[in-house]
């Protein structure tokens, strides 16, 4: 069945809801409470956590002192924020607050780094709460022991790791480290931190009895205010061609729907000679490269696609410039931060119908939310191409629906949780999930 068009710029007669209000009272962020997080970082081609940071550097513009300790090294970004020692986190301004990362070398994919637990450890003894962002990770667990040590309460943010599909992924391992320490993680943690009412659903059936609070990740959308001219990313990988461009970028990840993607753009290219794809991100792990690249060759598409390899903040920013369109055909998102950044950039975007904000997208006419098959996608992507005026619109949209996620409304959420829970209060009644927890 054809995707619908919406024949209304920005239909969803609620588009509005949640912008960033002048008036939004901010003395719900704490002015003088501590947060601790842990959070795997970069680790060779592996990004980590992405949403740890940009989090609680927000908190901290609204008055928290915030402390962000990572297995591996900085994330890219954020490099004006690493500090060398605890009183020198402690004490790195940050709006009305204070925030600093400190890092300590890891290895393995499970970001092992024991050195964080003496060289950083102490941080705990100011903390009011610890943040444990993901699970299957050594700073994760590093956290959660320094947490129990020094009897602080502890939060779980899973950044979608404990979503159905990436459940399946390493299963032997997971299923031995869930019994030996993971579900203990979980049930002991005074709450969990859900990005998405879909992702906390997607959880009920390991019968987690914690306590749940739903806060999108949020962007920042100046960042994509004004991109840089046109063309320049055209120039480096596509020769300069001004044909239509379909973009893709994310991690080259399973999940991500790549082979879908791929088999569409055939189809497209069949129709539209002209049309090329851009699939922008390091793979993970390092081997999916050479399965996109077998897809991209069965497909017939090679001299049409760039594969571009990771993305700096500056040549990111050169993509959604060039780019017509931008298509996210991934089995699930927990936030899917990427597409709002599409969105945030002007971009259509075109997504699968099983992310958690897909519904929400498309009844803000920001772009499609399509069933995840070739001919869905395919069908949706000429559709779009065939139509600017339409993406012109669509456009619009998106940027309005990525400014309601702002960093006010994150931080002014995040500040109210920990309040709550430092203070031994129920839970925000605002941020408690659609369907009430069952204890």
């Amino acid at each position: 069945m054809a995707p619908m068009l919406y024949n209304d710029p920005c239909s969803n007669p609620l588009r509005h809801e949640g912008f960033h209000n002048p008036n939004v009272n901010f003395a719900v962020a704490p002015n003088t409470r501590t947060v601790v997080g842990f959070a795997e970082g970069v680790l060779g081609k592996h990004v980590g956590i992405i949403g740890a940071p940009m989090v609680l550097s927000w908190a901290a513009e609204r008055g928290l002192q915030a402390v962000l300790i990572v297995g591996g090294r900085g994330f890219p970004g954020w490099e004006h924020a690493r500090v060398s020692n605890v009183d020198e986190a402690f004490s790195r301004k940050q709006g009305y607050g204070t925030f600093g990362v400190l890092t300590a070398k890891a290895w393995t994919r499970w970001f092992f780094s024991p050195s964080l637990l003496w060289k950083y450890g102490c941080a705990l003894q100011r903390a009011d709460l610890v943040i444990l962002n993901s699970l299957y990770s050594f700073p994760v667990l590093a956290g959660y022991l320094l947490a129990r040590c020094y009897r602080k309460p502890y939060a779980i943010w899973p950044h979608g790791v404990l979503a159905p599909f990436m459940r399946k992924v390493s299963i032997r391992k997971k299923w031995l480290y869930n019994r030996l320490i993971a579900d203990r993680i979980v049930r002991s943690a005074s709450v969990i931190v859900y990005t998405a009412e879909g992702e906390r659903k997607e959880t009920a059936e390991l019968g987690f009895r914690t306590p749940s609070v739903v806060i999108p990740t949020g962007l920042d959308t100046s960042e994509f205010a004004s991109l840089p001219q046109r063309g320049r990313f055209r120039a480096r990988f596509l020769n300069g061609d001004t044909g239509p461009l379909v973009l893709f970028l994310a991690r080259l990840h399973a999940k991500k729907g790549l082979d879908i993607l791929i088999q569409a753009m055939r189809s497209v290219i069949i129709e539209k000679p002209g049309a090329r794809l851009a699939i922008v991100g390091p793979p993970d792990p390092d081997s999916f490269h050479d399965q996109v690249m077998q897809w991209i060759k069965g497909a017939g598409i090679e001299s049409q696609t760039a594969v571009t390899g990771a993305a700096d903040p500056a040549m990111r920013l050169e993509a959604f410039a060039d780019a017509d369109l931008y298509v996210l055909p991934s089995f699930e998102e927990n936030f899917g931060l990427s597409a709002f950044e599409a969105m945030a950039s002007g971009l259509p975007v075109v997504v699968s119908d099983t992310l958690n904000y897909a519904g929400e997208i498309a009844a803000s006419g920001a772009g499609l939310a399509v069933a995840r098959t070739p001919e869905n996608f395919a069908f949706a992507i000429s559709a779009l191409l065939d139509d600017p005026k339409r993406r012109r619109e669509m456009g619009i949209c998106g940027l309005q629906l990525a400014q309601k996620y702002s960093p006010e409304e994150t931080s002014v959420k995040v500040g109210k949780l920990v309040r709550s829970i430092v203070e031994g209060n129920p839970l925000p009644q605002d941020l408690l999930p659609l369907i009430p927890d069952k204890s």
